[in-house]
């Protein structure tokens, strides 16, 4: 048989379209079948911040079925498991939601203001991430933009956004990217001394209304869905790197470190630490409860005691006061001095570019909680308006110096568990916000450094991603392959040049090696089956003379049977294989069916391997296309294969190894299909005596037959069996244009058909149609049985031949190759 060459599939790119949590180390409570690569996207959306991480595979944060799983799946929850977290920080909630319908402001009120207090702790970590690279004395900057963020952005999408629950405010992901964008301004605006701050913050602020241009512009150019097209790998060393981020930026705060040069505070680091395993502890041991906000209140009290009991412990810093009021829009007045505009436009280019990669993370993360919100509240939000408005709303945050701002899934689903029930509820939430700022800001300023710094640990241990984790687990159980391997090679890749170059070199590097891997994994070779017409004959039968000239040189006819798309990538390799091959045949036939798409470089291919078979004296044929076939369509609108009509195209592979065996057998078989044969010496007729030959020969009836006259179609009564005299009949399956039809057998004179659906009673499983101008010989149902009655003997004899002639039939048809092989019904005609 053929050597079969499946060449290895899948590599990095199976990885780019695999759901996160269906790889996810927690076993999945549901899995649908149903999802594809819009599923897998939307599945990876916990990435993207750490209020979407810690979910169920195949769920969101409340355990609801998350992505295109959710269409079958969502329907089916009332047995699952009573409890999910959503978080950026262990925050958990209860997975029954209340039952939805219209609620009074009263309600509403309470229900948003309830969730802002659930997801503070969040809101002033962030802060103090985003402002950490200005310095310790930037915390109360920090918590007051975030604020802002959450205050006027909030305000502003759950005015005017779309979906059932539109809550938006700050996130650690864009957090941290937002505060590595300020890095390289700090320097250059240094010479400035004192007054270096307010270039920085004016950089910063326009960076982020820049940000929220382009996500205008990405919304008004219908892009909102190309945004989740980044690959896994990339996505989950990106998340990753964020997450070391984190890490080191807290260091200073949990060392309670004051200044450059300043000696580390054991005291304030080990406030630090047990925040952050208190915060772990209460959420695994009571799941229900908003264990960043008890740690908070908890933390805020042992500090009050221990600085009471022992004032002169080191315990690090608090976070300092803060302004009597939310911060104003001050960024078109700080645009009018000559100095600050000055600065901006000679780092344009810096702000431009964290401002684009805000704008690509922010709407990534939004697109996909927004989805995710949908599939909890079985809702649609339209992904053009989200951008929309939270690009409108990141113009006006830039005005006020605020932080990015993104759509919070963490908030929609606290606020739906308080009882809220939509945009009302969104409202009384960033108001809230603005009530806490305005009447607690000073507690808020008597909160320590460290312990606001062991909890943003927690966000940072929550950001780790899921999905390499459980790539990391398969390594250690010994589950170590090549693709395995390239993942992490491109995870760890990214999240180290991302700590150590930055976002923009971290992503550029990792999409860059993610498309390597992907070309590379598709440079495998096209040839799904290697073989030759020896292994793999046409269906034609021959008359017995020329069947036995072709079985000593059909096995000079080499076949390659294709699969997968035929371009650039793996067009050399093809080609070097098809030329090795033609060395030592006298025909090569490509079998085109299993090819996806060809591009100009295939089309070229094929056309160079044609022509240099012709100068070598070796036929090239190509099966699986026609003019009317879309990969012949293709073909010659690359300019190949111009000339009409082809002779060297065929429909299918079987017609395409006839036209070789026809070759082969050159001026002997021209001849062959208009090779008359008496009818007592067909197969019907094999070693009958001579009396018995023509009383059977008296029971045929003679039907002559034109070229493309159908005889019988697929489902009609069988009527009798025939014997072809002169000419050539095929049976056929399927309708329509010849690449659309499947040949069963095309028999020659001195062959019989149609004798099973005479036998079994049934009708009849395939057409037949004449291929040229054609003389057959009908056995019809009742002659055989009037035959049967008078003469036993005689129709044992033909019961006999037939028999013989279907044993044939079968040997021919079980030899045939895998994936080749006709339907035994059809093995003795139809």
């Amino acid at each position: 048989m053929g050597e079969v060459t499946a060449g290895r599939r899948g590599g990095a790119a199976d990885h780019f379209a695999t759901s996160v949590h269906e790889c996810g180390a927690t076993p999945p409570v549901h899995r649908s079948a149903r999802g594809g690569q819009a599923g897998a996207f939307a599945q990876a959306r916990h990435h993207l911040g750490p209020e979407n991480a810690r979910e169920t595979p195949g769920r969101d944060a409340s355990g609801l079925p998350v992505g295109l799983a959710a269409h079958s799946t969502s329907q089916n929850n009332e047995d699952d498991e009573p409890l999910r977290r959503i978080e950026d920080g262990p925050i958990a909630v209860p997975l029954t939601l209340p039952e939805r319908g219209p609620g009074t402001w009263r309600t509403e009120a309470a229900a948003g203001a309830a969730a802002s207090i659930v997801v503070l702790a969040v809101v002033l970590t962030v802060g103090m991430v985003g402002f950490a690279p200005l310095g310790p004395e930037a915390a109360a900057l920090g918590v007051a933009a975030s604020f802002v963020t959450a205050v006027v952005g909030g305000l502003v999408y759950a005015l005017f956004g779309s979906g059932g629950m539109p809550t938006a405010g700050p996130s650690s992901a864009t957090a941290i990217v937002f505060g590595a964008s300020l890095i390289p301004l700090i320097g250059a605006a240094a010479p400035h001394g004192h007054e270096a701050l307010a270039p920085v913050l004016a950089a910063g602020g326009a960076m982020v209304a820049l940000m929220g241009l382009l996500q205008v512009a990405i919304a008004r150019l219908g892009l909102g869905e190309l945004v989740q097209f980044v690959p896994q790998p990339v996505l989950a060393g990106f998340m990753n790197g964020v997450a070391v981020l984190i890490v080191v930026a807290q260091w200073p705060m949990l060392l309670g470190l004051e200044g450059p040069g300043a000696p580390p505070q054991l005291a304030a680091l080990g406030l630090g630490l047990v925040s952050a395993a208190v915060a772990w502890l209460i959420v695994w041991r009571w799941p229900g409860s908003p264990g960043q906000l008890i740690v908070l209140c908890l933390d805020l009290a042992l500090y009050a005691f221990l600085h009471r009991a022992w004032p002169t412990l080191p315990l690090g810093a608090v976070v300092g006061s803060l302004p009597a009021e939310l911060p104003r829009p001050e960024l078109p007045l700080q645009l009018a001095r000559p100095e600050i505009a000055g600065f901006l436009r000679q780092h344009a280019l810096d702000i431009a570019t964290g401002a684009s990669v805000l704008a690509l993370i922010g709407s990534l993360e939004s697109v996909l909680s927004g989805l995710a919100v949908d599939q909890q509240l079985g809702a649609r939000h339209d992904p053009t308006r989200t951008l929309t408005v939270l690009g409108a709303a990141n113009l006006l945050v830039g005005l006020f110096g605020g932080l990015p701002v993104v759509m919070l899934r963490a908030r929609a689903v606290a606020t739906l568990h308080a009882g809220g029930r939509g945009r009302r509820a969104a409202i009384a939430g960033a108001l809230t916000f603005a009530v806490i700022f305005l009447l607690f800001r000073e507690w808020i300023a008597m909160l320590p450094k460290a312990v606001l710094a062991g909890i943003m640990l927690t966000v940072a241990v929550a950001l780790v991603d899921r999905w390499t984790r459980q790539l990391v687990d398969q390594w250690r159980a010994g589950e170590r392959s090549a693709d395995a391997w390239q993942a992490l090679a491109i995870v760890l890749g990214v999240c180290a040049m991302t700590v150590w170059k930055g976002f923009v070199v971290g992503v550029a590097v990792g999409v860059l090696a993610a498309l390597l891997v992907f070309v590379r994994s598709l440079h495998r070779s096209l040839v799904r089956v290697r073989t030759t017409a020896a292994q793999l004959p046409s269906r034609r039968i021959y008359p017995s003379a020329l069947e036995a000239q072709l079985t000593a040189k059909r096995a000079s006819v080499a076949v390659m049977q294709l699969e997968g798309p035929l371009f650039f990538g793996n067009a050399g390799r093809l080609a070097r294989e098809a030329e090795a091959t033609m060395a030592s045949a006298s025909h090569l036939v490509f079998d085109l069916r299993g090819v996806t798409t060809i591009d100009a470089s295939g089309a070229t291919l094929l056309q160079r391997l044609s022509q240099q078979g012709r100068r070598s004296g070796v036929a090239v044929l190509l099966a699986g296309l026609g003019e009317a076939h879309p990969h012949g369509q293709r073909l010659r609108a690359f300019g190949c294969f111009r000339e009409s009509p082809r002779t060297d195209w065929f429909a299918d592979l079987d017609r395409a190894v006839e036209a070789a065996e026809w070759q082969l057998l050159g001026a002997e078989g021209a001849g062959a299909v208009a090779l008359d044969v008496p009818v007592e010496h067909s197969s019907l007729f094999r070693d009958l005596p001579a009396g018995s030959s023509e009383a059977l020969l008296a029971r045929l009836e003679r039907c002559p037959i034109a070229a493309g006259e159908i005889l019988f179609r697929q489902g009609d009564h069988a009527d009798g069996l025939y014997v072809v005299t002169s000419g050539s009949i095929s049976i056929v399956a399927g309708q329509g244009a010849e690449h659309e039809r499947r040949r069963y057998a095309s028999y020659s004179a001195g062959h019989m058909f149609g004798e099973t659906a005479l036998l079994d009673g049934g009708g009849r499983s395939a057409t037949a149609t004449a291929d040229v101008d054609s003389v057959l010989y009908r056995l019809g149902a009742d002659a055989l049985s009037a035959l049967e009655r008078e003469d036993p003997d005689l129709a044992r004899r033909v019961h006999r031949n037939i028999a013989t002639h279907l044993s044939d039939r079968l040997r021919r048809a079980t030899a045939l190759a895998p994936g080749d092989r006709p339907d035994p019904r059809n093995a003795g005609g139809a």
